[in-house]
């Protein structure tokens, strides 16, 4: 990677799915930049996808040999001590479904997973009750940080 490029904080937003996003542009991208300084990261080059259920659930079929849907895909390119890049891919559909289950506004959902997404991206893992847990913590504590407690 050209090291210029290093220095920069980009973030990019598509949305593939169809669907109004919960939150703007430059809500999500307040997120990711309140999370890049609460783990001291000067730069970033993060990509964040929404998308309907089935392209994501076939996503999770080819990567990860599970036939099920899912919130969030993460993958980390690159994570060292002042940069971060990877991609987010969000199923706007169980955002939906979550904040109705959860009862929590689609708003907060949604920064949620864009958290928990984040946190993936810097190694972070939810394989277990235990670190399920301490993701959650974190989760609650940058969720009051931006704003979406």
């Amino acid at each position: 990677m050209h090291a210029g490029r290093r220095k920069e904080k980009r973030i990019h937003i598509y949305n593939e799915s169809g669907l109004r996003l919960p939150l703007r542009h430059e809500e999500i991208s307040g997120i990711i930049l309140t999370l890049l300084k609460a783990y001291q990261l000067s730069s970033c080059d993060i990509n964040i996808i929404f998308m309907a259920d089935e392209p994501l659930r076939d996503m999770k079929k080819e990567y990860f040999d599970q036939d099920v849907f899912t919130d969030i895909i993460s993958f980390t390119m690159e994570c060292c001590e002042d940069y971060l890049e990877g991609e987010l891919y969000i199923s706007l559909p169980r955002i939906r479904e979550n904040a109705s289950r959860y009862h929590v506004s689609i708003r907060q959902e949604c920064a949620r997973i864009l958290i928990h997404g984040y946190l993936h991206l810097m190694g972070y893992e939810d394989g277990n009750p235990e670190a399920r847990e301490q993701m959650t913590i974190l989760e609650n504590r940058h969720l009051e940080e931006c704003g979406y407690a």
